[in-house]
Protein backbone atom coordinates (compact mmCIF):
# COMPACT_ATOMS: atom_id res chain seq x y z
CA UNK A 1 0.00 0.00 0.00
CA UNK A 2 2.24 2.71 -1.09
CA UNK A 3 -0.20 5.40 -1.16
CA UNK A 4 -0.66 4.68 2.69
CA UNK A 5 2.76 4.84 3.28
CA UNK A 6 3.52 7.73 1.45
CA UNK A 7 0.72 9.60 3.49
CA UNK A 8 2.01 8.70 6.71
CA UNK A 9 5.53 9.98 5.23
CA UNK A 10 4.15 13.27 4.41
CA UNK A 11 3.01 13.83 1.30
CA UNK A 12 0.07 15.90 1.37
CA UNK A 13 -0.69 15.77 -2.56
CA UNK A 14 -3.17 12.96 -2.32
CA UNK A 15 -4.90 12.05 -5.66
CA UNK A 16 -8.86 10.99 -5.54
CA UNK A 17 -7.95 7.51 -6.45
CA UNK A 18 -5.58 7.65 -2.90
CA UNK A 19 -8.66 9.58 -0.60
CA UNK A 20 -11.30 6.87 -2.75
CA UNK A 21 -9.10 3.76 -1.62
CA UNK A 22 -8.30 5.57 2.10
CA UNK A 23 -11.81 6.10 3.01
CA UNK A 24 -12.94 2.56 1.59
CA UNK A 25 -10.56 0.97 3.25
CA UNK A 26 -11.12 2.72 7.13
CA UNK A 27 -15.22 2.59 6.27
CA UNK A 28 -14.84 -1.91 5.86
CA UNK A 29 -12.69 -1.49 9.16
CA UNK A 30 -15.40 0.49 11.42
CA UNK A 31 -18.80 -0.41 9.50
CA UNK A 32 -18.82 -3.42 11.50
CA UNK A 33 -17.61 -1.93 15.05
CA UNK A 34 -20.41 -1.54 17.77
CA UNK A 35 -21.63 1.86 18.70
CA UNK A 36 -19.44 2.21 22.00
CA UNK A 37 -16.18 0.50 21.39
CA UNK A 38 -13.89 -1.39 24.23
CA UNK A 39 -10.65 0.08 25.19
CA UNK A 40 -7.87 -0.92 26.60
CA UNK A 41 -7.89 -0.16 30.62
CA UNK A 42 -4.52 1.97 30.83
CA UNK A 43 -1.62 3.64 28.96
CA UNK A 44 -4.30 5.25 26.21
CA UNK A 45 -4.09 9.01 24.73
CA UNK A 46 -6.98 10.56 23.84
CA UNK A 47 -6.77 13.20 21.35
CA UNK A 48 -9.21 15.99 21.36
CA UNK A 49 -10.68 18.50 18.63
CA UNK A 50 -8.20 18.50 15.42
CA UNK A 51 -10.14 21.09 13.17
CA UNK A 52 -7.53 20.66 10.14
CA UNK A 53 -4.80 21.91 12.04
CA UNK A 54 -1.79 19.71 10.69
CA UNK A 55 0.39 20.58 13.38
CA UNK A 56 -1.70 18.98 15.74
CA UNK A 57 -1.96 16.12 14.17
CA UNK A 58 1.70 16.06 13.05
CA UNK A 59 2.25 15.73 16.99
CA UNK A 60 -0.09 13.14 17.69
CA UNK A 61 1.80 10.62 15.25
CA UNK A 62 5.31 11.06 16.85
CA UNK A 63 3.69 10.63 20.70
CA UNK A 64 2.42 7.50 18.05
CA UNK A 65 6.24 6.48 17.45
CA UNK A 66 7.36 6.56 20.61
CA UNK A 67 4.66 5.75 23.13
CA UNK A 68 4.79 2.08 21.02
CA UNK A 69 2.69 -0.04 24.02
CA UNK A 70 -0.29 2.84 23.96
CA UNK A 71 -3.60 2.97 22.55
CA UNK A 72 -5.05 6.22 20.84
CA UNK A 73 -7.75 7.37 20.98
CA UNK A 74 -9.32 10.23 18.85
CA UNK A 75 -12.25 12.09 20.20
CA UNK A 76 -13.78 13.66 16.86
CA UNK A 77 -13.24 16.70 14.69
CA UNK A 78 -10.95 16.45 12.49
CA UNK A 79 -12.31 18.80 10.24
CA UNK A 80 -13.60 22.29 9.51
CA UNK A 81 -12.44 25.93 10.25
CA UNK A 82 -8.55 25.06 10.40
CA UNK A 83 -6.18 25.68 7.28
CA UNK A 84 -5.52 22.09 6.22
CA UNK A 85 -8.40 20.25 6.53
CA UNK A 86 -8.37 17.36 4.02
CA UNK A 87 -3.96 16.75 5.18
CA UNK A 88 -5.36 16.68 8.64
CA UNK A 89 -8.56 14.26 7.92
CA UNK A 90 -6.20 11.98 5.53
CA UNK A 91 -3.48 11.57 8.19
CA UNK A 92 -5.65 10.40 10.71
CA UNK A 93 -7.72 7.51 8.26
CA UNK A 94 -3.86 6.75 7.44
CA UNK A 95 -3.03 6.60 11.56
CA UNK A 96 -5.96 4.07 11.72
CA UNK A 97 -5.33 1.81 9.15
CA UNK A 98 -1.78 1.48 9.98
CA UNK A 99 -2.24 0.60 13.52
CA UNK A 100 -5.87 -0.78 13.64
CA UNK A 101 -5.37 -1.83 16.88
CA UNK A 102 -4.21 0.99 18.46
CA UNK A 103 -5.56 4.19 16.63
CA UNK A 104 -9.43 4.70 17.11
CA UNK A 105 -11.38 7.23 15.51
CA UNK A 106 -14.65 8.16 17.18
CA UNK A 107 -17.34 10.40 15.68
CA UNK A 108 -17.63 14.53 16.96
CA UNK A 109 -20.36 17.25 16.28
CA UNK A 110 -18.25 17.78 12.85
CA UNK A 111 -18.34 14.88 10.95
CA UNK A 112 -21.83 15.38 10.03
CA UNK A 113 -23.27 16.57 6.62
CA UNK A 114 -25.38 19.42 8.16
CA UNK A 115 -21.86 20.72 10.01
CA UNK A 116 -19.15 20.32 7.30
CA UNK A 117 -21.28 22.01 5.20
CA UNK A 118 -21.59 25.44 7.47
CA UNK A 119 -17.77 25.42 8.66
CA UNK A 120 -15.70 24.51 5.35
CA UNK A 121 -14.81 21.06 4.75
CA UNK A 122 -17.64 20.52 2.36
CA UNK A 123 -16.07 23.80 0.11
CA UNK A 124 -12.58 22.42 0.81
CA UNK A 125 -12.99 19.07 -0.48
CA UNK A 126 -15.78 19.95 -3.39
CA UNK A 127 -13.06 22.96 -4.88
CA UNK A 128 -10.01 21.02 -4.52
CA UNK A 129 -11.88 17.77 -5.58
CA UNK A 130 -15.31 16.79 -6.29
CA UNK A 131 -18.78 16.39 -4.54
CA UNK A 132 -18.18 12.62 -5.09
CA UNK A 133 -15.11 12.89 -2.96
CA UNK A 134 -16.84 14.59 -0.66
CA UNK A 135 -19.38 12.23 -0.49
CA UNK A 136 -16.86 9.45 0.42
CA UNK A 137 -15.76 11.41 3.40
CA UNK A 138 -19.41 10.93 4.58
CA UNK A 139 -19.14 7.28 4.12
CA UNK A 140 -16.83 7.11 6.91
CA UNK A 141 -18.07 9.88 9.00
CA UNK A 142 -21.36 7.72 9.65
CA UNK A 143 -19.72 4.23 10.62
CA UNK A 144 -17.63 5.78 13.29
CA UNK A 145 -18.53 4.90 16.43
CA UNK A 146 -19.84 7.38 18.65
CA UNK A 147 -17.96 6.54 22.34
CA UNK A 148 -15.89 3.95 23.85
CA UNK A 149 -15.53 2.45 27.43
CA UNK A 150 -13.39 -0.32 28.96
CA UNK A 151 -13.93 -2.56 31.85
CA UNK A 152 -11.99 -1.10 34.16
CA UNK A 153 -14.81 2.25 34.24
CA UNK A 154 -13.39 4.62 31.19
CA UNK A 155 -15.86 6.36 28.93
CA UNK A 156 -15.41 8.66 26.87
CA UNK A 157 -17.22 10.49 23.83
CA UNK A 158 -16.79 13.93 21.60
CA UNK A 159 -19.81 15.64 23.54
CA UNK A 160 -21.45 14.61 26.39
CA UNK A 161 -23.70 12.35 28.61
CA UNK A 162 -27.21 12.01 26.62
CA UNK A 163 -30.70 12.52 28.66
CA UNK A 164 -32.77 9.27 29.31
CA UNK A 165 -29.81 6.77 29.01
CA UNK A 166 -29.09 4.66 31.87
CA UNK A 167 -27.41 2.05 30.25
CA UNK A 168 -25.03 1.03 27.51
CA UNK A 169 -27.17 -1.53 25.53
CA UNK A 170 -29.43 1.97 25.04
CA UNK A 171 -26.93 3.22 23.04
CA UNK A 172 -25.51 0.09 21.25
CA UNK A 173 -28.81 -0.25 19.96
CA UNK A 174 -28.75 2.76 18.63
CA UNK A 175 -28.86 3.04 14.34
CA UNK A 176 -25.26 5.38 13.74
CA UNK A 177 -25.56 4.94 10.06
CA UNK A 178 -26.68 8.20 8.52
CA UNK A 179 -24.69 11.20 7.11
CA UNK A 180 -26.69 13.36 10.52
CA UNK A 181 -27.34 12.68 13.96
CA UNK A 182 -31.36 12.06 13.56
CA UNK A 183 -31.41 10.06 16.63
CA UNK A 184 -31.09 12.24 19.78
CA UNK A 185 -29.55 10.07 21.97
CA UNK A 186 -26.35 9.73 19.22
CA UNK A 187 -26.77 13.41 18.74
CA UNK A 188 -26.45 14.43 22.49
CA UNK A 189 -23.00 12.38 22.98
CA UNK A 190 -21.72 14.39 19.67
CA UNK A 191 -23.17 17.54 21.24
CA UNK A 192 -23.67 17.94 24.35
CA UNK A 193 -21.69 19.99 27.05
CA UNK A 194 -21.03 19.74 30.95
CA UNK A 195 -21.20 22.83 33.82
CA UNK A 196 -20.15 22.63 37.04
CA UNK A 197 -23.49 22.87 38.68
CA UNK A 198 -25.69 21.02 40.65
CA UNK A 199 -28.37 20.13 38.23
CA UNK A 200 -29.22 17.30 35.53
CA UNK A 201 -29.94 18.70 32.50
CA UNK A 202 -30.61 22.06 31.01
CA UNK A 203 -30.98 23.97 27.60
CA UNK A 204 -28.10 24.94 25.70
CA UNK A 205 -26.79 28.03 23.25
CA UNK A 206 -25.64 25.18 20.94
CA UNK A 207 -29.33 24.20 19.84
CA UNK A 208 -32.51 23.03 20.43
CA UNK A 209 -31.54 19.75 20.69
CA UNK A 210 -28.11 20.20 22.40
CA UNK A 211 -28.09 19.88 26.30
CA UNK A 212 -25.90 20.95 29.33
CA UNK A 213 -25.11 18.51 31.77
CA UNK A 214 -24.75 19.18 35.58
CA UNK A 215 -23.41 17.20 38.26
CA UNK A 216 -26.79 14.95 39.14
CA UNK A 217 -26.80 13.72 35.59
CA UNK A 218 -23.35 12.72 35.28
CA UNK A 219 -23.18 10.97 38.92
CA UNK A 220 -26.48 9.23 37.78
CA UNK A 221 -25.06 8.11 34.33
CA UNK A 222 -21.50 6.99 36.30
CA UNK A 223 -23.42 4.65 38.74
CA UNK A 224 -25.72 3.56 35.86
CA UNK A 225 -22.80 2.72 33.23
CA UNK A 226 -20.06 1.98 36.12
CA UNK A 227 -17.61 4.74 35.03
CA UNK A 228 -15.12 6.13 36.84
CA UNK A 229 -13.52 8.64 34.62
CA UNK A 230 -14.75 10.14 31.45
CA UNK A 231 -12.78 12.30 29.01
CA UNK A 232 -14.61 14.54 26.27
CA UNK A 233 -13.12 17.10 23.80
CA UNK A 234 -15.94 19.64 22.40
CA UNK A 235 -15.00 22.69 23.79
CA UNK A 236 -11.78 24.91 23.75
CA UNK A 237 -10.22 25.84 26.77
CA UNK A 238 -7.11 28.33 26.82
CA UNK A 239 -5.33 25.93 29.01
CA UNK A 240 -6.05 22.89 26.09
CA UNK A 241 -8.08 20.77 29.08
CA UNK A 242 -10.40 20.87 31.83
CA UNK A 243 -11.47 19.07 34.99
CA UNK A 244 -15.07 19.26 35.77
CA UNK A 245 -16.71 17.30 38.83
CA UNK A 246 -13.60 16.79 41.42
CA UNK A 247 -11.63 15.65 38.45
CA UNK A 248 -13.85 12.34 37.33
CA UNK A 249 -14.23 14.42 33.63
CA UNK A 250 -11.48 15.84 31.49
CA UNK A 251 -12.06 17.70 28.65
CA UNK A 252 -9.41 18.17 26.15
CA UNK A 253 -8.44 20.36 23.09
CA UNK A 254 -6.41 19.48 20.68
CA UNK A 255 -5.77 22.52 18.27
CA UNK A 256 -4.18 25.52 18.49
CA UNK A 257 -7.74 27.44 17.26
CA UNK A 258 -5.66 30.84 15.76
CA UNK A 259 -3.69 30.57 19.19
CA UNK A 260 -6.45 30.88 21.50
CA UNK A 261 -5.57 27.50 22.77
CA UNK A 262 -2.31 25.55 23.78
CA UNK A 263 -3.01 21.71 21.87
CA UNK A 264 -3.04 19.33 24.19
CA UNK A 265 -3.63 15.44 24.67
CA UNK A 266 -4.87 13.35 28.32
CA UNK A 267 -2.77 10.52 28.37
CA UNK A 268 -4.07 7.85 31.18
CA UNK A 269 -1.85 5.52 33.05
CA UNK A 270 -2.48 2.99 35.63
CA UNK A 271 -4.81 3.52 38.19
CA UNK A 272 -6.59 6.44 36.58
CA UNK A 273 -3.61 8.61 36.41
CA UNK A 274 -3.84 11.71 33.59
CA UNK A 275 -0.92 13.65 32.47
CA UNK A 276 -1.61 16.53 30.07
CA UNK A 277 0.58 16.56 27.57
CA UNK A 278 1.33 19.52 25.10
CA UNK A 279 1.50 18.75 21.39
Amino acid sequence: MDFLQSILDGNLDTTREDIEKLTRMVRNIYRTKPNVVEIPSRNVFFVGDLHGELDSILGVQRLLLKYKTHSFVFLGDYADRGPAQIETINLVLALALSEPERVLMIRGNHESDEVARRYGFYSEVTRKFSFEVYSKYLEVFQVLPIAVTSSNGIFACHGGIPEGVSSLDEIQRCNRVNQNFPDDILHQLAWNDPKEADFRFAANSRGMRVKAFGRKAFNEFSENIGVKIMFRAHEIFPEGFKKFFDGKLISVFSAAYHGAAVPMVLRLGADFKVEPMKL
